[in-house]
């Protein structure tokens, strides 16, 4: 009886592995005969995608962590003294030198442009005022700071592009730091005494890793306003664009002769985006695009011709987020990312379109610059640093 039992499980067992051999080889008959099922077909795409960007997206997270955990060391020098800082409005750099300087110094006096600080320097008496730009800080208060005996500095941030406001301004100053190298030997022409080239930086507690949302995920992402060079740039490589997923703000896009093509990639007349949200963009793309402001645009005070020589902000603030960067050179880029290395430059159009549609396709390799352009952020160009460097200067 028992072993009767034991021969009809074992055929009914080969039954169902039958039938499931056969349901499979149907499905797979199914799957023959429509090859572009939307169900079946459009789940496994999905699915193999999803996989795919995931399996990248972690790794690159996994990347930046390890780059960061590395950490790099604190700048090791205090200064016993109350610091004035005079802001212009712009928040990324701002905020970076404010935090900078609390670690460094004993006090410091964050001011908006429009304040009094010659009447709060009588009671206060700041042993220095460090004024950001400029352009919005009455060179009257300059005057009355230096005339109750304080030392002035001006970092100028807005050269070649204001050279005109700058040459105005920076004379009032007993010293002045200039982002451009190529401005230093001008401000010297103009009379000011004491002049240093010192380069802008990233605040590292606003542009750093971190995981964001899949509505930050883009192929490539350019946030910056269009002037004339960048629509010139634009127009030229839109079709390659149009193709990808791509992002695209900041005011004036709208002067795009195909802006139809990228309309729906394009967010408009973004005046100032936050920098933690910006960051998130950097984090979520592939690629992220610089271009920068071209000297001569009809927009820019700068009659005298000032030809650009020094990187904005933006470079070190793309590659502190882990972002992988694109970007066209200035002369003195080599002196602070080594391209190819640790940033990717391009020289035309079709060089951007070449070079993108190749590091789109080369993960590991366009991770690794990534990581290494973090890495040399961390160690080289952060508002410490550059702080460090200045406080230096002005006390030996």
């Amino acid at each position: 009886m028992k072993a009767k039992r034991s021969v009809r499980k074992v055929a009914l067992k080969s039954k169902l592995k039958a039938g499931k051999k056969t349901r499979w080889k149907i499905r797979r008959k199914i799957q023959s005969i429509i090859p572009h099922n939307p169900i079946t077909n459009g789940y496994e795409v999905g699915r193999r995608d999803g996989y795919t960007h995931g399996t990248q997206y972690g790794f690159h997270l996994g990347g930046c962590e390890a780059v960061m955990g590395k950490g790099a060391p604190e700048p090791d020098a205090h200064w016993d003294v109350h610091i004035f800082y005079v802001k212009e409005g712009f928040v990324s750099l701002d905020d970076g030198i404010i935090a900078a300087l609390q670690k460094l110094v004993r006090v410091v006096t964050p001011l908006h442009e429009g304040e009094d600080a010659a009447s709060m320097a009588v009671q206060l008496r700041p042993d220095l005022v460090i004024v950001l730009n400029g352009t919005r800080f009455p060179s009257a208060q300059v005057d009355a700071l230096r005339a109750q005996g304080i030392r002035t500095v001006v970092w100028t941030v807005d050269d070649p592009y204001h050279s005109d406001i700058s040459a105005v301004l920076a004379p009032h100053y007993d010293i002045v730091f200039t982002h451009e190298m190529n401005c230093v030997a001008w401000y010297k022409e103009l009379g000011c005494a004491q002049v240093h080239y010192l380069p802008l930086a990233a605040a590292m507690h606003l542009y750093a890793p971190k995981k964001v949302e899949m509505t930050y995920h883009t192929d490539i992402c350019f946030i910056a306003n269009g002037f004339w060079n960048r629509i010139a740039f634009i127009e030229q490589v839109a079709p390659f664009l149009a193709q990808k997923k791509t992002m695209i703000a900041g005011w004036w896009w709208d002067r795009l002769g195909n802006y139809e093509l990228l309309r729906d990639k394009i967010k408009p007349n973004i005046n100032w985006m936050p920098p933690e949200e910006t960051a998130s963009f950097y984090n979520g793309a592939k690629i992220v695009i610089n271009l920068h402001r071209s000297d001569q645009d009809p927009a820019n005070f700068n009659s005298r011709g000032i030809i650009g020589h020094s990187i904005n902000p933006r470079t070190y603030e793309i590659c502190a987020s882990g972002a992988f960067q694109l970007t066209d050179s200035r002369t003195d880029l080599p002196q602070l990312y080594v391209p190819g290395r640790e940033i990717a430059t391009y020289e035309s159009p079709q060089d951007f379109i070449e070079k993108a549609s190749y590091y789109l396709e080369h993960d590991e390799e366009r991770e690794a610059i990534a990581f290494r352009g973090l890495r040399r952020t961390m160690e080289q160009h952060t508002y410490n640093k550059r702080l460090l460097t200045m406080l230096q200067l002005l006390f030996p």
